[in-house]
């Protein structure tokens, strides 16, 4: 089975928070080695979600894991974006698609604002 990672974040108006997105988009993909890493967002940036689904189903994708890059368990999480997988998965009956958790009240979380802190002492 081709698996295919799309990696959802909510997207900016903000070229440098896109190109941001994108070097970790990058990161991810260089940590997985052979696997189709791609980028989506949900509005004001491009590609967004239907668009990179599209383009993992077309490179001949089974199975594709979608990972939010969202903190918290807001409305996109919670309905939005398992509104637009069910229409995906209708749309394509042998398509697997898992969605993950977004990060959550992650410990390294903290970490990372703790270094910010130590930066502005």
């Amino acid at each position: 089975m081709t698996r295919a990672i799309v990696v959802l974040g909510h997207g900016s108006r903000s070229p440098e928070a896109t190109a941001q997105f994108l070097q970790v988009i990058d990161l991810l993909k260089r940590q997985q080695g052979t696997a189709l890493v791609l980028p989506a967002f949900m509005e004001l940036a491009e590609p967004q979600l239907q668009a990179a689904l599209r383009q993992a189903v077309d490179a001949g994708a089974r199975e594709v894991l979608v990972i939010p890059c969202f903190l918290f368990q807001g409305i996109h999480i919670k309905h939005d974006i398992p509104e637009m997988l069910e229409a995906l998965t209708t749309a394509h009956p042998g398509l697997a698609v898992r969605f993950g958790r977004p990060i959550g009240p992650d410990p390294r979380i903290a970490d990372i604002l703790a270094e910010r802190v130590k930066e502005l002492q």
